[in-house]
């Protein structure tokens, strides 16, 4: 697959569209823990910010998309709130989920700073054949991603929705996109906050992307966190 970049503009004659979602906030998230495989459910915030998402995203004309969620909690709650306000079809899938973290799940990143200091600036550094101890590099989790959406490519005029994590996110799309992993990461231009989502207009024949909006946000503004 060829990737684009933002602001391309070859359409086929019946394009197709591949949402990426990152699911809401957790008290994970706003302790500043890493969660990885923990199935953490979504707190009041999180809530909000898929209701916020869905009503978004229907505001933008998405109608009945066929919806892939992980299967942890967190991620399967933001779709569900998708599902009913959007309708389609809901599935999980253990592919969507976010990199495992190994011994560093459930633990502070400023604690493991101090305690890993080598380990953890490679890590945040964006080395793809990085892992926490016992965890998976970022070039995996990527990889799994990207042989899920490739497996269950949009066809023309459908929309596929991937509701999915932070870093899997970050591995898919950079992937998707023909771009380095690691020059991304350290850059933070496609770690997506709570509920952001990426929009890429894609080619459902030749599976090319063709147009991407990345990072998109705009439906948290005025939602305390």
């Amino acid at each position: 697959m060829s990737g684009a970049r933002e602001g391309t503009a070859r359409h086929p004659a019946q394009p197709a569209r591949l949402i990426l979602v990152r699911h809401g906030q957790t008290a994970h998230n706003h302790e500043g823990r890493l969660q990885g495989h923990a199935d953490t459910p979504l707190d009041d915030t999180g809530q909000k910010q898929a209701r916020r998402l869905a009503a978004h995203l229907l505001g933008l004309g998405i109608r009945a998309p066929t919806l892939h969620s992980s299967d942890l909690r967190r991620a399967h709650a933001t779709a569900e709130a998708l599902h009913r306000e959007l309708g389609g079809t809901l599935h999980t899938f253990t592919d969507l989920r976010e990199i495992f973290m190994g011994d560093w799940e459930g633990q502070r990143l400023d604690d493991l700073a101090l305690s890993h200091p080598e380990l953890h600036a490679q890590f945040w550094g964006g080395d793809p054949q990085c892992c926490a101890p016992g965890g998976e590099t970022p070039q995996a989790a990527g990889e799994r991603m990207y042989a899920h959406a490739l497996a269950h490519w949009p066809a023309p005029g459908q929309t596929l929705v991937l509701v999915s994590h932070g870093i899997a996110i970050s591995a898919l799309l950079t992937r998707l996109l023909g771009l380095d992993y690691q020059a991304e990461f350290r850059s933070r231009r496609y770690l997506h906050v709570n509920t952001a989502y990426s929009l890429l207009t894609v080619d459902p024949v030749n599976r090319e992307v063709l147009s991407a909006e990345v990072v998109q946000a705009g439906h948290l503004t005025g939602l305390e966190k």
